[in-house]
């Protein structure tokens, strides 16, 4: 496989970089500081906007780089040399009845989130938002050249199970930053009877599709 892009990964969580690795992308980490904020409430809506706000505050740090030198440095040189610059952002929401379900703020909230979800179906959104930038000697800047963004709903079907069930999961610790307050890829996943649609998804990170859109612009190549 052959990347012809740098792909600069706008978050923090361990599990979107295990998952990227296991793809085999060479990438770097960059996050920012940013209050995320939305005013939307589709879940849909929110993953799209909220990956989108990511992407952009990421994309800013390098484009103020850019535009805080007089001449094309080692970061712009490597620019030239890989083709620029891919940011993604990515933001993955839980819902149930449309309604999201966020991370827990203690353990009372998790057993009462979690009960919520014994026996039922519920969908997990993933967004991700991507911006190319690649350097212009004109503009002595890097520059927007291309953005895409998407997003994928996984339906998540749990077993039922009672309080005492949901108190022995909360306290091995790991609801605790989990939205929803489960984790599929640890302990939480002896909570779900069967997915619909992409586990990777549920995880964090929607590779499949994410490798698709690459290939199809020619961000990535096979063979």
């Amino acid at each position: 496989m052959k990347q012809n892009i740098i792909i600069i990964l706008a978050s923090g969580s361990p599990r979107r970089k295990e998952l990227l690795e296991q793809a085999g992308l060479e990438f770097q980490i960059l996050t920012s500081e940013i209050e995320e904020k939305t005013e939307f409430t589709r879940p849909q809506d929110v993953v799209i906007d909220l990956s989108t706000q990511k992407c952009n505050a990421v994309s800013d740090i390098f484009i103020r780089k850019t535009l805080e030198t007089d001449s094309v440095d080692m970061l712009n040189m490597l620019l030239v040399e890989s083709g620029g610059i891919l940011v993604v952002g990515a933001d993955t929401v839980v819902s149930l009845d449309d309604n999201i379900l966020g991370k827990p703020v203690n353990a009372a909230d998790a057993k009462a989130c979690l009960m919520k979800l014994s026996g039922r179906t519920h969908e997990v959104y993933t967004g991700v938002s991507c911006k190319y930038l690649t350097y212009s000697s004109y503009a002595k800047s890097l520059v927007e050249a291309d953005f895409f963004s998407f997003y994928l709903k996984t339906l998540v079907k749990m077993y039922p199970f009672d309080e005492y069930n949901a108190l022995d999961y909360i306290a091995t610790g790991e609801p605790m930053d989990k939205a929803g307050s489960y984790g599929i890829q640890g302990i939480g996943s002896r909570l779900v009877e069967k997915i619909d649609g992409d586990y990777n998804n549920v995880v964090g990170f929607p590779l499949g599709e994410f490798v698709k859109e690459l290939v199809e612009r020619d961000y990535l190549e096979f063979g």
